[in-house]
């Protein structure tokens, strides 16, 4: 989430600010209190989360364990019940080592079946193979902020190995191996991450630090092995995908013995981890020396590109990785969605189609073919070809998602498990609040408004579903508020929406 530190005052400005634009662009609408904010308690109430954690973060990075870990309780303690705030919380405690925070956290969710996958990934990655003691938690935080972000790596290890302030566990190993492996000493570093591990083969953190010990090794495809064993562990969300993947290319990286690939696998590695000005400069710097892999230099830009939304560089990019490597799947996939983008359908659907020749056990060129096909007219075909993919692959994201244009009735099943695979997609929750509205259910559309606002409280579709939640409820002020909001966000809102007024 962004913003962090946006304070109430400045946001009540902006949304009064913005009510008075609305208002001269629409006329037909009068609002006897411009000065309201319509949502006025999703404001307050994500400023302080935000404030908050801005707070918890800020303190942790500079060592101030104890004020971190009081700024993360008071969190969990004040903030509503809203899944998206929990888990997105929830997984950066775990990282830091408070886990009596993220355990506190977990009683606390309502709607278990948006979260409970997260939690298993949760407990899978980070979790040690018994509960800490409150006392050796702050302990260990402190171990972690002075290894990771204040440079005290060889300092904060001797600590670890000369203190008897904290019981041995398999966490204290794996502080140890962070340590060493920071100093560079790899030889211990391998030696405490392999004690951890003993301990604890189910970590899956503890598995990617010992790949990347032995990446940096000597002998660096000694990795690959650690790498096959992290794969075999099934994570369903989306976040903790990234996690392994960015560990996988992070290996490879190491391992490739061509300097362009070395770069390719360095530049996903950073694209992984949202560096992707990074990831753009490492490959720009390759393509002078590719020459042999230019074709995947040129299509990995191009998908970076393109998934920062700068779709003519990635056309570009994508068609020249084409014109050299005529089966590069990944520049194919990506022509495919440009086109499609675009609603040149019949290009887009020439371009799945050659993407699923090059790849046929990849998922995403079968779902584009079967949008396209709902965007040509062709539903039954659509239907056919999700209805063959649901059979076995009930956790792809996409899939749900699109399948719902042309299996509609299977939407109160299929969002949730969306929203339980990957809590930061606001297309689901504002999906879910659609359903809610339309049920009269105005309770749970509030809870899925909620976890929009906190994901992107400058969604036109929060506000307009908001404007019907407020009418519902007879604050029919407030509802002509937000519906301004709505208008002066996407003027033509009406035509994006599917609830009638």
């Amino acid at each position: 989430m962004n913003k962090f530190t946006r304070v109430i005052l400045t946001a009540i400005i902006i949304s009064m600010f913005g009510a008075v634009q609305a208002e001269t662009a629409m006329k037909p609408l009068r609002i006897k209190a411009e000065t309201n904010v319509a949502n006025m308690d999703m404001v307050i109430k994500d400023n302080f989360i935000k404030a908050k954690y801005a707070s918890a973060e800020n303190r942790f990075i500079q060592s101030n364990v104890k004020a971190s870990h009081d700024d993360f309780q008071d969190l969990v303690q004040k903030a509503s019940h809203d899944d998206y705030v929990f888990m997105l919380y929830g997984l950066k405690m775990a990282e830091y080592g408070f886990f009596d925070l993220s355990d506190e956290l977990v009683e606390r969710l309502d709607n278990n079946h948006f979260t409970a996958a997260y939690v298993k990934d949760m407990k899978k990655f980070y979790y040690p193979s018994g509960m800490i003691s409150q006392k050796d938690i702050l302990y260990y935080a402190d171990a972690y902020s002075n290894i990771v972000y204040n440079n005290m790596a060889l300092e904060t290890t001797s600590e670890l190995l000369n203190s008897a302030r904290a019981e041995e566990s398999d966490y204290k190993n794996y502080l140890i191996a962070l340590g060493y492996y920071k100093s560079n000493n790899l030889l211990l570093a391998l030696k405490y991450i392999n004690n951890a591990i003993k301990e604890n083969d189910n970590n899956v953190n503890y598995l990617g630090l010992k790949a990347k010990i032995l990446a940096d090794s000597k002998k660096p495809s000694q990795a690959l092995k650690v790498l096959k064993q992290i794969k075999k562990t099934q994570f369903l969300t989306s976040d903790f995908q990234q996690r392994v993947r960015a560990i996988e290319e992070y290996v490879l990286y190491k391992t490739a013995k061509a300097e362009p690939m070395k770069d390719y696998h360095l530049a996903y590695y950073y694209h992984i981890q949202n560096k992707s000005l990074l990831a753009a400069k490492v490959l720009q710097g390759a393509i002078l020396t590719a020459k042999q892999y230019s074709p995947q230099i040129f299509s990995l830009l191009a998908k970076v590109y393109y998934d920062n939304d700068e779709e003519l560089k990635a056309e570009e990019f994508a068609s020249r990785a084409l014109r050299d490597d005529s089966k590069n799947y990944m520049a194919a996939l990506t022509l495919a969605d440009i086109n499609y983008n675009n609603r040149r359908y019949a290009d887009a659907l020439n371009y799945y189609k050659k993407a699923k020749k090059l790849s046929r056990k990849e998922v995403a060129p079968q779902v584009g073919i079967a949008k396209t096909y709902v965007a040509l007219d062709q539903g039954e075909k659509s239907k056919k070809i999700y209805e063959k993919l649901l059979k076995n692959n009930l956790f792809n994201e996409d899939l749900l998602v699109e399948s719902l244009k042309v299996i509609p009735q299977r939407v109160d099943y299929y969002l949730p498990r969306v929203a339980g695979i990957d809590v930061s997609n606001n297309d689901v929750w504002l999906g879910l609040a659609y359903h809610a509205i339309k049920d009269g259910n105005w309770p749970m559309a509030t809870t899925y408004l909620n976890n929009s606002y906190y994901i992107d409280e400058n969604n036109f579709k929060y506000y307009y579903y908001l404007s019907l939640v407020l009418r519902a409820k007879g604050e029919v002020d407030l509802a002509d508020q937000s519906l301004l909001r709505c208008s002066n966000i996407n003027a033509d809102y009406n035509a994006a929406v599917g609830i009638d007024k």
